[in-house]
């Protein structure tokens, strides 16, 4: 289906967060399909890791509460139409195992948001790793419109 198509339906959703599961790395398809339309692009990661920054005081116990409302705050600060990315630094046990659908999908309930995530589809749930792994995270997205890379034309 085309990319439009996915980016109308999920306009007129609730929760204004297209899903893409991308184990391929291919975030480059979107980006460059929607950079001459007003979308604004953001590496997770190096956002994440710019906040961690600001936590060299904070024992490491405490990083696990103060990370989530931070990157709250880093989301709140973000225009309207926004893709996010390479966001797999989000289900690291050091964090919390922060699930990505639920860090951000509040945040998109008024401004459009592709997220785009690793992780294998079943039915209306997402699995990130194996199950029994320390980072290993599920992920429910029948809230929301998703969808695998491989099936966007652009």
């Amino acid at each position: 289906m085309q990319l439009s198509t996915y980016l109308d339906q999920n306009h007129t959703n609730h929760y204004k967060m297209l899903v893409i599961v991308d184990n391929n790395h291919k975030y480059e398809k979107i980006i460059n399909a929607l950079q001459d339309h007003n979308w604004s692009s953001y590496d997770v990661t190096d956002n994440i890791l710019k906040i961690l920054e600001t936590f060299e005081n904070i024992p490491k116990k405490n990083i696990k509460i103060r990370i989530a409302s931070k990157i709250k705050e880093w989301a709140n600060t973000l225009p309207d139409k926004v893709i996010l990315y390479n966001t797999n630094i989000l289900y690291s046990p050091e964090l919390g195992k922060l699930n990505p659908v639920d860090a951000f999908k509040y945040r998109f309930r008024d401004r459009d948001c592709i997220l785009m995530i690793e992780g294998s589809v079943s039915g209306n749930r997402i699995q990130y790793s194996e199950y029994g792994k320390e980072d290993y995270v599920e992920m429910d997205v029948s809230e929301l419109i998703h969808v695998k890379m491989e099936d966007i034309d652009v």
